[in-house]
């Protein structure tokens, strides 16, 4: 593709400067107001039982010796909850395989496009095994790749993004998009929809359909799975529907931010 757009972050969010100055925001930006209760629970779970390790953890530790003082205890407790956050997040990047499978594909795909591309990447054995699994699939539907991490855009309803791969699916022009998870979720229908009308817009390709290949975020999910994206008209339809739910949240915090400015001048 003959142009390329910067990405760029900032306080609300990613955005995309094209070659003429325009920014536009990120897909995932704008689905960013899609609600996830899940996760939501997800993380109070996590933080919570965080907080009681690190309670009982304190306990045993102090236990026998002169009492503490209340904030003595609390300055030291939120002092080590700071601490078992680091390490477990040290422990999640160590466990987390999709960022290798997705490293492992991206330079299996390149090297077939013939660019310059160095070793193959370091990778445990559970994210080589189901990179091969990958393999099985990529040769089973021939996939041909054409772009890959390639940035799109549309002018014409205002967004942009970086698509993981348009290819040949069986001989049929296909944008694809790699998600860790334990599921595929709506979201990603809709950013596959986009991506297609953004691509198109831009004459580079006419994909016919797209691909939405889940990949196990860790050891304890699944092997990976291969899900066909919903309808693009309907998918982009909803994706705009959300997009003026987006802007309206960034007029309402600047508003908001307006006033408090405002408020702290006169004060």
């Amino acid at each position: 593709m003959r142009e390329k757009a910067t990405k760029r972050s900032t306080l609300r969010g990613r955005f995309y400067e094209l070659p003429d100055g325009t920014k536009l925001p990120s897909v995932t930006n704008i689905l960013s107001v899609i609600g996830k209760p899940a996760l939501i629970t997800w993380s109070a779970n996590v933080e919570r039982e965080l907080v009681i390790q690190a309670a009982a953890n304190l306990y045993l530790d102090v236990h026998g010796t002169p009492p503490m003082s209340r904030m003595a205890f609390i300055t030291t407790l939120q002092s080590r909850i700071g601490a078992e956050r680091a390490g477990q997040k040290e422990l999640n990047k160590a466990g987390e395989i999709g960022s290798q499978i997705h490293a492992m594909i991206e330079w299996d795909l390149r090297c077939k496009m013939l660019e310059k591309v160095g070793p193959s990447p370091h990778v445990c054995d559970k994210a080589m095994w189901a990179y091969m699994s990958w393999q099985d699939w990529a040769k089973s539907v021939h996939l041909k790749p054409i772009y890959i991490e390639q940035t799109v855009w549309s002018r014409t309803h205002g967004y942009a993004g970086t698509l993981d791969l348009l290819a040949e699916v069986n001989g049929v022009e296909t944008v694809l998009d790699w998600k860790s998870g334990k599921a595929v979720y709506m979201e990603s229908h809709l950013q596959n929809g986009a991506y297609r009308q953004a691509i198109r817009e831009m004459g580079h390709a006419d994909p016919k359909q797209g691909l939405i290949v889940r990949l196990p975020k860790n050891e304890s999910d699944p092997a990976f799975e291969v899900v066909q994206a919903n309808d693009e008209a309907e998918s982009l339809d909803i994706f705009l529907h959300f997009m003026a739910g987006w802007q309206w949240q960034q007029k309402y915090d600047k508003w908001l931010k307006e006033q408090e400015e405002k408020e702290t001048a006169a004060a």
